[in-house]
């Protein structure tokens, strides 16, 4: 032990001042971790409002792409509708009968009905909005007939093998997979010919 009363009196203002900056010196550590910690935390949050305003954000222009085979007193459609609340950037669509990709549909109306039967283009229309924009609510008749003799026969005979695939893109590049045989759509990495921006 340190006798200080026979330490000059000039130190000890001294020694007083270094605890004074050492007790200093500790508190600002302390106030300096925790602003750090502070500033981490406010930096998470920031990261977690940016990703929920994105997820919100691609909410609001989603595509739900669906489709259908419809029948009524004047003929037969199969159609592809865009339920969503965005625009739907179309990729390649497919027709099928069975497994194999129908390429030339006269051909396979040949094929199906038989020369004497078949019927050409002026018995039916068809569209093929690949790579093209289908607007939230808008539907687009893909294959259509009209009821005659011939395009019962027709139907009659695809109707059950008949299937169509086409691939989706949101304008925020999620895309997805869907088929006329297919409940829900599935997410997919990227689709051949959907124009993405």
């Amino acid at each position: 032990m340190t006798d200080t009363s026979t330490q000059p009196q000039g130190d000890r203002p001294l020694e007083l001042a270094f605890e004074q900056l050492h007790r200093d010196s500790r508190f600002n550590r302390l106030f300096t971790l925790a602003a750090l910690i502070l500033s981490i935390a406010a930096i998470f949050v920031s990261l977690m409002e940016v990703s929920a305003m994105r997820t919100q954000q691609k909410a609001t222009v989603w595509p739900s792409v669906s489709m259908q085979q419809r029948y009524n007193s004047e003929g037969f459609r199969l159609i592809l509708t865009n339920k969503g609340v965005g625009p739907a950037l179309i990729g390649d669509i497919k027709l099928f009968l069975g497994l194999s990709e129908i390429d030339d549909v006269d051909q396979a109306i040949l094929e199906t009905l038989g020369e004497e039967r078949a019927f050409s283009y002026e018995n039916y229309s068809m569209v093929n909005p690949s790579s093209g924009v289908v607007a939230p609510g808008e539907t687009v008749d893909l294959f259509a007939v009209s009821w005659d003799e011939r395009t019962r026969a027709l139907i009659n005979d695809w109707a059950p093998r008949i299937n169509v695939t086409t691939c989706y893109c949101s304008i925020h590049g999620d895309c997805f997979a869907t088929s006329l045989r297919s409940i829900q759509p599935t997410r997919t990495e990227s689709c051949n010919g959907a124009q993405v921006p």
